[in-house]
């Protein structure tokens, strides 16, 4: 039998050697569930992800959330006021009454959103694809909804 003596291992660089080991049948693996840390307006602001996340009236007021992805997000009565959304991806977000003003929307995935009796006065929406977008309501006085075939159902004001 080998004797040992204690080493200390401070920066010490170890090899696995190859010993034997009797195949014996495996348990399952099982999938790891990782909750979460912190609230979800938390999340999208440090990761700049928050697919499915309840941010109902959160204040993101100038938010940076440039590629953000907010799909199946609800966002309803949320305060995005002067927040940069460009290229986010919000495809089925809920933005039913959200403030918007002066939001920066360019080349957004809106696909399926609802944005009705959302607030997009002096928002820009260059380019933003659009399809299936709910809009009764929605204000836009001022908005730059270029190239984006947003289809507004909202009055002028």
């Amino acid at each position: 039998m080998n004797q040992f003596r204690s080493v200390q291992l401070t920066a010490a660089l170890l090899v696995s050697t190859l010993i034997p080991v009797a195949v014996t049948k495996a348990e399952p693996v099982q999938p790891l569930l990782v909750q979460p840390h912190g609230s979800a307006r938390e999340r999208l602001l440090t990761s700049g992800a928050c697919s499915g996340c309840d941010l109902r009236s959160a204040r993101l007021q100038g938010a940076h959330l440039i590629g953000a992805d907010l799909r199946d997000a609800d966002l309803r009565n949320a305060d995005l006021r002067e927040a940069n959304l460009e290229g986010a991806d919000l495809s089925g977000a809920r933005l039913d009454g959200a403030d918007l003003q002066g939001a920066q929307l360019s080349n957004a995935d809106l696909s399926r959103t609802d944005l009705r009796r959302a607030d997009l006065r002096g928002a820009v929406v260059i380019n933003a694809y659009a399809p299936d977008v709910r809009t009764d309501g929605m204000r836009f006085a001022g908005a730059d909804l270029t190239g984006s075939h947003l289809i507004y159902g909202g009055g002028p004001n």
